[in-house]
């Protein structure tokens, strides 16, 4: 009997295919950019556009975006299934729905991701239209390079573009998870932290691929078209490390708040006590509460010191510098653009 609760995607098979050859994963992706990236050239040696033997960094945009993200996402799926791994621990569920709950993580339905395919091949001919026609002009494109460019860009479209689905999946994934804790445990982080591991990676996986973009491709042929996705990408890198743990900020705020009100109650209790015991001149109890009220304080700079979002310090501040960058990127490639005229 097939324990898969649904068949997986073309492109989970294809990474699963990948995965299973004889040499590292990574490694192949590299080789396949690399071939992708010497045919086309080829191709334009062939067609005129490039002089024989000369290099052009456009050429590396649309095989980045195709093997990237598949390399990406197939990293992704490990870190994912590690995070749930770590993160039980708060999750009182049965061992078939954890084994579930991995699949699901590293699976993607095969109808979700025709989908969405479908949609990146709207916004690419979009795109093409608006930026890439242009651009093939400006450069010189001749018949063959620019039809071999379309094609490959389709089909880094529809198949790299998955990623997009993939982090909004994964990280949906995440904040349903996190809502199956009834209690969230204040002096239990590490589990906690699990989560942020995928969400920040996942982020900083897509600055790599912006940045990598903005790197490759001469955004000056068409700025605007091309601004327009860079935000779109980069609100998705902030979002895809903030929002998925939203809940669990909320939830351990919320536990930090029931703990120091119940410590407000202790306090106000053991207060109470000294004034009566001040009152009835009972000089032997006072001393004891004294010592009890300096526990409570002593309480309540440690419940007051522990962090409530779910990632380690200094981890927020690094993605958002990383984030910075393609931001860097992009301007410098304008000024640049406009300085020498090109």
């Amino acid at each position: 009997m097939n324990s898969q609760p649904y068949p997986p995607s073309f492109v989970d098979r294809l990474m699963g295919f990948v995965q299973r050859l004889p040499i590292p994963y990574l490694s192949m992706y590299f080789l396949l950019f690399l071939f992708d990236s010497a045919l086309f050239h080829i191709v334009a040696w062939v067609d005129g556009w490039l002089p024989a033997y000369q290099f052009s960094r456009f050429a590396l945009t649309f095989p980045m975006w195709l093997w990237g993200p598949l390399a990406i996402m197939t990293y992704l799926n490990s870190v994912s299934v590690e995070a749930l791994t770590n993160f039980r621990p708060l999750v009182d569920i049965p061992d078939e729905t954890m084994s579930h709950l991995k699949y699901e993580f590293k699976t993607m339905p095969a109808r979700a991701v025709i989908l969405s395919g479908a949609v990146w091949t709207i916004v690419y001919v979009v795109f093409t239209s608006l930026a890439l026609e242009s651009m093939y002009a400006s450069y010189g494109f001749g018949r063959l390079a620019e039809v071999t460019n379309i094609v490959r860009g389709w089909i880094s479209f529809f198949i790299g573009s998955a990623f997009y689905y993939h982090t909004i999946r994964q990280l949906r994934l995440v904040n349903r998870t996190v809502r199956m804790v009834k209690q969230f445990d204040l002096f239990q982080l590490e589990p906690v932290y699990a989560f942020s591991a995928l969400t920040s990676r996942t982020g900083v996986s897509w600055v790599i691929l912006i940045s990598l973009t903005l790197l490759t491709a001469p955004i000056q042929a068409a700025p605007f078209p091309t601004l327009a996705l860079l935000v779109v990408q980069l609100v998705l890198a902030i979002a895809a490390f903030v929002l998925p743990l939203r809940t669990v900020n909320s939830r351990l705020a919320a536990e930090k708040r029931r703990l120091l009100a119940e410590l407000g109650q202790r306090v106000k209790g053991t207060l109470a006590g000294l004034h009566r015991c001040l009152d009835d001149n009972a000089l032997a109890e006072v001393a004891q509460l004294n010592s009890a009220i300096v526990g409570l304080n002593a309480e309540r700079d440690i419940l007051t010191k522990i962090p409530t979002w779910p990632w380690r310090a200094g981890m927020l501040t690094g993605f958002l510098s990383i984030v910075v960058l393609p931001i860097m990127l992009f301007i410098l490639q304008l000024v640049l653009a406009r300085w020498f005229g090109s």
